[in-house]
């Protein structure tokens, strides 16, 4: 007979023994395996997404608010479309609406960046047939066909902040039908965000929604490109192809005095532009127009004027030596005031102070000169064009941005109107003007030279030479790129459940391990007369692990098919976190280096293992196995040595604690878990050596021979007595030595006898006690009491989000404001990604809120902070800061300044992975790199996935910041209610209204999903260690039916030996609840003071133990009747 035949004969022969090898095998198997498919499949959605999202995109001109030209797209090339993206919402005919919806402007070359381009027609759409996708089609039931209809605020081309900016913003009102509802390689996840979830959208041609707008020529702020090149040639592309129009720059005659004026459609030059002008034109000069609300003299008043801050070499008609404390008037406003040079003259006028509130400021000067308003002094174009005002037909028509009342306005301003419209009535130096009117938006409405040398067309081929794409805050970016690397999710998947699945895996092999072991052993007597009659032990050895070799090698291929039905059931938990619709997100994928890796891996280990506990099994010599027939040899180890492993792993454990700011929270967890569960069992098994000797030492277990070289049968000792000269295995059971005391000591030593598979079934059991009790206590239950200032709602209750920005009105409020609204913190959004635990995705840039932060003193829960940084709002705000003028004349003066931000805990430690005082780069408007300081840490704030930072900092490198997003409110009414009513408010501008409460529990939502997970692997856990347990039971049993037989033949009755039997199981339980109790209690330490709910921690712990003594008390039971029949 050749090995294999043997093998196969040992298999056939003992294959109900080995079905707990198999089916132990296919366990450990399915998990692993389970993991990483898991991961396989986050990977492979992700990628899917990323490809989804931005089709063939290459490149991208982002603009922002920030509009530029939609024909610049074909200047660049061929393969390229644009976009208007802009936000509303869209309702449908019964009422139902839904906000923040993202409505995409786009021409035919869109759908050429679809990966589905070359799969047929392209989607119908029209003035009033618009596609639509599926998100959208879902939330509101849509089908092809039905009406929808879509409300947005005209985006302006000048920020709404701006002073004189027209904020009457209206909103449009669109009807069409849906003429398809795309599918998601159809474009229909078009977005440049970084995160796998998608939003509602809604596609219009941008031809028609451009003329409802009233834009024309169309206007886009997204420039795809889906050529193949790298982002410095797209740029340098870009750059070429731009026009002034597209910086927002025009150039126009004055002829009245001759010049030519460079002027901008956001009121306000930029500071870059601006330098860069003057650079390349030295002889140019800065004006600023600005309307005041009163000059008055003479107690008279002129309201509502234009005065323009000018060089005298551009206003000729002003005294070339004006000081900045002088006023040159026209004949018309000296004669309105009665005016005579050396008068004094008081000018009122609104600025835009702190949070964006205007403010009414004043300044006086003296009357240097008064001029005649003809030629060049009554030139219309040193005023520029002012939206709402300068096309108004009369003074009564204005409409502004400043609170004016239109109830001073004479007949005599009404005639100066149609007459001159907004001619400046009087001068000033500019730069006493600057002084008095600059702001982050620039301290110039225009240059002018009477001298330019040049026509008017190579003064623009000169200036666009010069000028690049950032200096209108226009930024390219290589999306290819950035959707790649953001679909490397920060979460590691694999990693993750195979760290909660890694207790489960290790007490899968260990008893395994075990099982193979019990066989080894009940066939002690077949081993050693194979050895007997010549067989080497070695040989016999090679056998056993073939044999084992087969089951595991099945077991992880039934593992490997069981691991398929695993890993959907995993996905379905996640989908619970990040899928809110009604379709799948992830789609199952399981790599074949994943199946191969996970198979070969797990049989290899398995069968590492099984060689550790079996190799001693070849060195037995065939007396020793025959003697001991199925029982376990006890090892003669050293007694101090689990003492000393016990005391190393304890110090590691505590170690991994100490160091967990460098290993990170969940690797110095799992370690320090591990390693106090190494030292427990070690402490138990030195504790239980010396509890458990005999108190003579006459009885004690005999010791194994040494090891003598094999001599056959002629080695072996007398056989051992029949069956029915049973004698007691245990020496103690001589009735001479037989006490009330003796069921505990029997008890003690059975267990003592059989160590291996006594701390394989404590092992397995105490791992899975660990990881329920400590994942259960980092369990979050609601956001506790919202009104707190201290809690993670900041003691606001509502979360309002607008789908467009909002700016305060002229009265400081905002148009939804009303008497139940008590507080209201204002939140201006700005770059970046959602880095909250919703995005799967990696966010290298989290993205910034800009808050008033002397509103948030008292409010939150600073946790941490870096070194130096007080633990306080004020730290935000406490960085060195030049003022706007030095800003403006020397940009690159603050980018050396880092901004302070503070961050949610969970987003640092989990998505960033960074550390207090760690820095991140960033981008302002004008591509001027600066970083921002990770000040300190946030406790489960509303904030989740965000940058906060100071709104006074943000504004200076965003200046055209449009307003603000999100509100946080505190109103007379509970949450829900105040819902309801500003729902009804905000209608036209697609608000998403939510009470923080819910907010902060959604994100709880997704950890507490995590700890299910962790919860349902421990139950798994609990369960294979009970029946553990049970087989331990069952097989001691097995092993001492002689011993049983004897008690029963000197006298002593079944109730003492159901007591011995309850003993050892109710050691081993207590055993494991302890070691895995202290261990968890241990480990989560550190963390243990900001747990919400104790009493759950100690539900679970009473929990755990009852069904733990349940399930192992019925295994033993069940045991003890089967050996007893």
């Amino acid at each position: 007979m050749n090995s294999l035949q043997f093998i196969l004969r040992g298999l056939k022969h003992h294959r109900t023994g080995y079905l707990g090898v198999l089916l132990g095998s296919a366990l450990g198997t399915m998990v692993l395996l389970g993991a990483l498919f898991a991961g396989d499949s986050v990977k492979s959605t992700l990628r899917q997404i990323a490809e989804e999202r931005i089709g063939k995109t290459r490149n991208v001109l982002v603009g922002g608010e920030n509009l530029f030209l939609a024909e610049l797209a074909s200047e660049v090339g061929k393969d390229t479309a644009p976009v208007l993206q802009i936000q509303g919402q869209v309702s449908e005919p019964t009422g139902r609406t839904i906000g923040q919806t993202d409505i995409f402007g786009i021409n035919e070359r869109f759908w050429d960046f679809s990966i589905s381009s070359d799969k047929g027609p392209t989607p119908r759409i029209s003035e009033k047939a618009w596609p639509i996708n599926k998100e959208l089609a879902d939330s509101l039931d849509l089908g092809v066909g039905d009406t929808l209809i879509v409300r947005l605020r005209k985006p302006s081309l000048v920020t709404g902040d701006v002073p004189l900016a027209d904020n009457d913003d209206e909103i449009i009102t669109l009807r069409g039908e849906v003429s398809h509802i795309l599918e998601d390689g159809e474009m229909g996840r078009f977005s440049l965000a970084q995160s796998q979830l998608n939003t509602p959208k809604v596609f219009l041609p941008l031809p028609a929604l451009a003329e409802a707008m009233e834009q024309l020529p169309a206007r886009a702020n997204l420039l795809l490109s889906r050529d193949p090149i790298d982002p410095a040639t797209f740029e340098k592309r870009v750059r070429s192809s731009m026009s002034l129009a597209d910086y927002g720059l025009s150039i126009v005659d004055a002829p009245e005095n001759g010049h030519l004026a460079i002027r901008s459609e956001r009121i306000f030059l930029s500071p870059t532009l601006e330098a860069k002008i003057r650079a390349t034109f030295p002889r140019v000069r800065p004006t600023l127009t600005y309307l005041v609300n009163t000059l008055a003299a003479n107690e008279r008043e002129t309201p509502y004027s234009m005065v323009t801050g000018a060089d005298p070499t551009l206003a000729t008609f002003v005294p070339d030596d004006l000081k900045d404390d002088e006023i040159a008037l026209s004949s018309w406003e000296a004669e309105d005031l009665a005016a005579q040079p050396g008068d004094t003259v008081r000018i009122s006028y609104y600025v835009l102070g702190k949070n964006n509130r205007l403010t009414e400021e004043h300044a006086e000067f003296t009357v240097r000169h008064i001029y005649p308003l003809e030629g060049a002094a009554a030139d219309k174009q040193w005023t520029p064009d002012f939206p709402g005002i300068t096309e108004a037909e009369t003074n009564a028509d204005w409409s502004s941005g400043l609170p004016l009342d239109m109830k001073r306005i004479r007949d005599k301003d009404e005639t100066y109107w149609d007459n001159h419209r907004g001619t400046p009535k009087a001068f000033i130096t500019h730069s006493a003007a600057a002084k008095l009117w600059q702001n982050r938006w620039g301290s110039a409405t225009g240059l002018r030279s009477a001298v330019w040398d040049i026509p008017q067309e190579q003064i623009e081929t000169k200036l666009l030479n010069v000028f690049e794409p950032l200096d209108a805050g226009l930024h390219t970016r290589d999306i290819a790129s950035e959707s790649t690397a953001a679909a490397s999710s920060p979460v590691d998947i694999a990693s993750l459940f195979l760290s909660m699945s890694f207790f489960l895996i290790v007490a899968a092999v260990a008893l395994t391990a075990m099982l193979f072991r019990f066989n080894i052993e009940q066939r002690n007597t077949e081993s050693g007369l194979l050895t007997a009659v010549g067989i080497p032990a070695k040989k016999i050895l090679r056998w056993r692990l073939g044999e084992g070799l087969v089951m595991v090698t099945l077991g992880a291929l039934l593992g490997a098919v069981l691991a398929f039905a695993y890993t959907r059931g995993l996905l379905l938990f996640l989908e619970k976190i990040w899928n809110s619709g009604g379709e799948r997100l992830f789609q199952f994928h399981a790599s074949p280096a994943s199946i191969a890796g996970g198979v070969i891996g797990f049989v290899i280990l398995m069968m590492a293992t099984i060689w550790l506990v079996t190799r001693k099994q070849g060195k037995r010599s065939a007396s020793l196995r025959l003697t001991s027939g199925s029982e376990e040899i006890p090892p003669t180890s050293h007694r101090k040595r689990p003492r000393l492993i016990a005391l190393i792993f304890a110090l590691i454990g505590i170690g991994s604690l100490a160091a967990s700011s460098q290993l990170g929270p969940s690797s110095a967890f799992f370690l320090s878990g591990f390693c106090f569960l190494i030292a427990g069992l070690a402490l138990w098994k030195s504790v239980f050596q010396l509890t458990s000797r005999p108190k003579s030492s006459n009885h004690g277990p005999t010791p194994e021979p040494e090891h003598q070289p094999d001599r056959g049968l002629q080695s072996a000792p007398p056989s051992k007595p029949p069956n029915n000269a049973a004698q007691p295995s245990n020496p103690s059971l001589s009735t001479s030595h037989f006490s009330l005391s003796t069921p505990a000591q029997l008890a003690k030593t059975n267990l003592a006898r059989r160590p291996t598979r006594s701390l394989v079934a404590i092992g397995t059991l105490a791992s899975a006690i660990f990881l329920v009790i400590s994942v259960t206590s980092f369990q979050k239950h609601g956001a506790g009491e919202w009104q707190d200032p201290t809690s993670g709602t900041g003691g606001y209750g509502v979360w309002i989000e607008t789908a467009s920005p909002l700016i305060r009105q002229a009265s400081g409020q905002f148009e939804f404001e009303s008497d139940d609204i008590n507080t209201l913190l204002p939140v201006r959004v700005g770059t970046g990604d959602d880095a909250s635990c919703f995005n799967l995705n990696s966010v290298a840039k989290p993205r910034l809120l800009a808050v008033d932060t002397t509103q948030l003193e008292g409010r939150f829960s600073i946790k941490s902070t870096a070194e130096g940084i007080e633990p306080s709002w004020a730290a935000l705000r406490n960085t060195p800061s030049p003022s706007d003028r030095e800003l403006q004349l020397a940009p690159e003066s603050e980018q050396a300044i880092p901004l302070r931000a503070f961050i949610d805990e969970t987003t640092l430690l989990w998505v960033l992975k960074k550390k207090p005082g760690d820095l991140i780069e960033y981008t302002d408007e004008f591509g001027t790199p600066f970083t921002v300081e990770i000040a300190g840490t946030l406790t489960e704030s509303v904030f989740q996935g965000s940058f906060i930072i100071d709104e006074a900092a943000f504004v200076k490198r965003y200046p055209s910041s449009p307003g603000y997003r999100i509100f946080l409110a505190t109103t007379s009414k509970a949450p829900a209610e105040a819902r309801a009513d500003l729902q009804r408010s905000l209608t036209d501008l697609g608000a998403t209204i939510s009470p923080t409460a819910e907010r902060i529990a959604a994100f709880h939502s997704v950890e507490n999903t995590y700890i299910s997970i962790f919860n349902v692997l421990g139950g798994l856990g609990v369960i294979l260690g009970s029946a553990g347990l049970g087989l331990v039971t069952a097989r001691n049993l097995a092993e001492r039916k002689d011993e049983f037989a004897m008690l029963h033949t000197i006298g002593i009755s079944r109730r003492i030996t159901r007591s011995i039997i309850t003993r050892e199981v109710r050691s081993l339980i207590l055993a494991a609840l302890l070691i895995g109790l202290i261990a968890a209690l241990i480990s989560i330490l550190p963390s243990l003071p900001q747990q919400p709910a104790p009493g759950i921690t100690l539900a679970w712990i009473a929990g755990l133990a009852l069904l733990t003594t349940a399930c192992a008390t019925l295994s033993a039971w069940l045991a003890y009747r089967s050996q007893r029949n």
